[in-house]
């Protein structure tokens, strides 16, 4: 039951003197494979001719480096999401002594709106050079490098190659990497399933590990997902690791190659060879039910313990904390008499709201006093700086404004009053998270273990060895809490950047607050014990200093910069239905912000669109849209038949595309479901059937559905919506026009034509109204 606290603890004092070991993995080369796919090539959608470039690239090297290479060209289908796509995945095996598999899992497409040099190009640079380095010698284990496409159109390659029984029956391991940041650390954030020996192998043998179980308590909650998804679902364990850092550029068209680091490219091609050698000599063929506890320590270093052990060491520091408490309380009786203990309760309660008021309130002032909601976007350091700033100066006027009053109204200065209030309350959150959180429980177990190990050592009588040993506890607190707090804080400003929601003022502060819960008592104990300068109004004046330099430098700080933009959409919509085209525009920050020469009267849009078939409001807080008299041709030619039979009729949808990429989705009227589909559809937000396919064949695609056939006339109301990422006017890779600014600004741009399919062969390029 010690042991893995003891690791912990050991782990914690030995992390600056380990270093990783040397590997024959070269950033240079995976570099060149980066700067092919992400600026050479640059945008990779699904269907594009960049697309087929970029995998006849990957294939080719994987072939040069002596990989058994075949394309998976196939129909993917997702029949939960009513949701296919053409995609042609690049498997590229090497065999071992056994058929069993480790793979590495990356994607080779990219968003349509950026070069995808972090998402994924950072992922397929690393699979490449770590190939290219285990193909060097024999493993016992057939390795299988798996480069997916249609990872951003819905995971539809990984669908496709977990379905396959030669590609996920045979993977008995792999590693995911992915991107949601352009820089390091690339963390592993999701595990599973079954994953206790799996992170072990992480922990023991990944010479730079970064990354927590704290990390799968988050991503449960967040609007994502990746190729891991569909792998897990089948019972495969993984690690999924990403770059996580400078999350400005996800999805964007700064997304560029350049701003992928060295080092990142380096580190977590370091790992990836290190964690495949390390499997590679590991029996596969077993499964654990359990999932792990980990972290890692200054990224020099890992724990991993199973859910059995982690209770054993929570309940253990429990033990511990409770243990020293019950000392360091009698302590602080003996101290300051119970009277006077109870009194210096409610000064630190009071000084516990004031310092978690002010903050939120300084937060709430910077934004009243910007033109923008989130004035912090471009430069968090600045926000982070005035809330740690103001919440120090509101904690120290606390302070003094008590050493003002007589001294029987005072509290009382002792390390041992400190962990008298403190033990107890980390107690109850260890618990807490035990039974709610336990992957994160780490957070809470490891100091508080800490703690309550040195308040059971040491003395209390003896205040200034009990202060400094509150140091050793600060510096475990900080090892597990203050280097992630920092990455979890640059992380959430750039997730609420992109996510339709103006962000409350209490998240940052209260990020910040959670932090201080394990930083501040062992801070507070180590200075119970120091005498100020007798002159406290210098650190008043240094206090004040800091707020006011901290206010001015996050006042002036631009919310957005060219490096660091705000997010916008574009939507062109043609209603070919309805006889109706307007353009949409929308962001999280309110105005307009155009340059001149769209042509159209903006206005702000009162509610979703109306349309032939429900397309729902573009999901940013300010969205405005105006008509427009332009027309433009389909990008695709539509027809439909029908075939009556005896006992139902057959529709036949027929697409061909006039331009790669092409999302197509076929919108049956309310209350009409087929029989059966040749393509997996399901029913709208709106109840109506629909059917979605990504990146139509060039020769055309063909919907088969069979109704009933009382349900004949109403098929006349069918509706075909082609979502193109090119808006009209431009050629396919410009996408924008020139009054769409994007100087601070990065554009998701679509448009969408709604036709109503002609009988027979009738063309489309006309407007249909």
């Amino acid at each position: 039951m010690l042991r893995p606290l003891g690791l912990t603890l050991a782990a914690a004092l030995l992390a600056g003197a380990c270093a990783p070991a040397a590997t024959p993995f070269s950033d240079a080369n995976a570099r060149a494979h980066l700067d092919v796919l992400g600026h050479t090539i640059g945008s990779r959608w699904i269907g594009t001719p960049a697309n087929v470039r970029a995998r006849d690239y990957v294939a080719g090297e994987l072939r040069r480096y002596g990989y058994d290479v075949r394309l998976q060209a196939t129909i993917a289908r997702r029949p939960e999401l009513g949701r296919a796509a053409r995609v042609t995945n690049i498997v590229a095996t090497k065999a071992g002594s056994q058929p069993e598999a480790i793979a590495l899992v990356s994607h080779y497409d990219s968003v349509p709106d950026g070069p995808g040099g972090a998402d994924d190009g950072f992922g397929v640079a690393v699979s490449l050079e770590a190939a290219r380095v285990l193909a060097a010698g024999p493993t016992r284990h057939t390795l299988l490098v798996l480069v997916t496409d249609g990872e951003e159109a819905g995971l539809m390659g990984a669908a496709a190659a977990a379905a396959d029984p030669e590609i996920g029956g045979r993977i008995a391991a792999y590693l995911n990497l992915e991107a949601v940041g352009s820089a390091g650390p690339a963390l592993l954030f999701e595990t599973g399933p079954g994953n206790v020996w799996l992170t072990g192998v992480w922990a023991h043998h990944a010479p730079y590990p970064r990354g927590s179980s704290l990390g799968t308590e988050i991503y449960k909650h967040l609007p994502n997902d990746t190729d891991f998804t569909m792998f897990a679902r089948r019972d495969i364990p993984g690690l999924n690791f990403a770059l996580t850092g400078d999350g400005y550029a996800y999805h964007t068209s700064r997304d560029t190659a350049e701003r992928v680091p060295d080092p990142a490219l380096r580190r977590m091609g370091t790992n990836v060879v290190a964690l495949v050698r390390a499997l590679d000599q590991r029996d596969l063929s077993g499964r654990t039910a359990d999932q792990a506890s980990y972290f890692d320590l200054a990224g020099r270093t890992a724990v991993s313990y199973g859910p059995r052990a982690a209770v054993a060491v929570g309940l253990l520091a429990i033990l511990l904390g409770l243990g020293g408490w019950w000392r360091v309380v009698r302590e602080a009786a003996r101290v300051a008499g119970v009277g006077r203990l109870l009194l210096t309760l409610a000064w630190t309660l009071a000084g516990v709201t004031v310092v978690v008021v002010v903050p939120i309130a300084a937060t709430w002032a910077l934004r009243d006093v910007r033109e923008v909601y989130h004035p912090w976007y471009a430069r968090p350091d600045r926000l982070l700086a005035l809330l740690v700033s103001t919440g120090v100066a509101a904690g120290w006027g606390v302070f003094r404004v008590a050493t003002l009053l007589p001294v029987g109204v005072r509290g009382v200065r002792h390390p041992a009053i400190v962990w008298s209030f403190a033990l107890p309350v980390w107690a109850a959150l260890a618990g807490a998270a035990l039974w709610f959180a336990p992957a994160a429980s780490f957070l809470c177990v490891v100091p508080l273990g800490a703690a309550g190990l040195v308040a059971l050592v040491v003395p209390p009588a003896r205040g200034r060895a009990l202060a400094v040993a509150s140091l050793a506890v600060l510096a475990v607190a900080a090892l597990v809490w203050l280097r992630d707090t920092v990455l979890l804080f640059h992380f959430v400003v750039t997730l609420f950047g992109r996510l339709p929601v103006v962000t409350p003022v209490l998240l940052y502060p209260g990020l910040v607050a959670a932090a201080a819960v394990a930083l501040a008592p062992p801070a507070l104990a180590a200075l119970a014990a120091v005498r100020f300068t007798k002159r406290p109004p210098v650190v008043t004046a240094s206090c004040l200093l800091a707020v006011v330099v901290s206010a001015g430098l996050a006042y002036v700080a631009p919310a957005y910069t060219t490096d660091r933009p705000l997010r916008r959409q574009v939507r062109f919509v043609q209603d070919g239905v309805t006889g109706v085209a307007f353009w949409e525009v929308a962001a999280d920050e309110p105005g307009i912000d155009l340059g001149p020469g769209s042509g159209v009267d903006w206005l702000p849009a009162a509610g979703p669109p109306r349309a032939a078939v429900p397309l729902g409001a573009l999901p940013q807080l300010f969205v405005f849209r105006g008509e427009t008299a332009a027309v433009w041709p389909v990008p695709a030619v539509v027809t439909a038949a029908r075939v009556a039979r005896a006992q139902d009729v057959e529709l036949i949808v027929t697409v061909t595309p006039r331009e790669p990429g092409l999302t197509v989705s076929v919108v049956l009227p309310p209350g009409v479901t087929p029989l059966g589909a040749n393509l997996p559809g399901r029913p709208g937000p709106d109840g109506r059937w629909t059917a979605v396919f990504v990146s139509p064949p060039e020769e055309g695609l063909e919907l088969h559905a069979f109704f009933d056939a009382a349900a004949a006339p109403a098929l006349d109301g069918i509706t075909v919506a082609l979502t193109s990422v090119t808006l009209p006017g431009q050629p396919l890779g410009s996408r924008l026009p020139d009054w769409l600014t994007t100087d601070r600004t990065a554009w998701h741009a679509r448009a969408i034509y709604l036709v109503r399919p002609a009988g027979g062969a009738a063309d489309t390029r006309a407007p249909l109204w």
